[in-house]
């Protein structure tokens, strides 16, 4: 029997916590923040992101595998090229939380510091 999905933070179990942890740190690095950002406009390949951000082809595959690795990216094979695209949208929700917290706790530092 499959474990039910906890919501609650407080209520996941113990492995759930390294899949978690997995999560994070995908979304840890800001090239990996940077390549889900311009994955959010559609489906791209490695050669059209290599060129927008000119960056190195492998550079940005190692970043996409472990983007893929934590399902945030899912890859396509069309014919010579990998199409990588955003495997949920839930994750921008996520990034949105996320930047909510970081705005907060820099008002929270500024009022404290003054």
């Amino acid at each position: 029997m499959a474990e039910p999905i906890a919501s609650d933070f407080s209520e996941v179990s113990e492995p759930m916590l390294d899949l978690i942890a997995n999560c994070f740190h995908a979304l840890s690095d800001p090239t990996r923040l940077k390549l889900l950002r311009a994955l959010k406009k559609g489906p791209k390949t490695v050669q059209e992101l290599v060129s927008r951000f000119d960056w190195t082809q492998p550079n940005i595959s190692r970043h996409l595998s472990i983007l893929a690795a934590a399902g945030m990216v899912k890859r396509t094979k069309r014919g010579p090229y990998v199409l990588y695209r955003i495997a949920n949208p839930r994750v921008f929700r996520l990034c949105d939380m996320i930047c909510t917290h970081v705005r907060c706790t820099m008002q929270d530092y500024s009022v404290t510091k003054d």
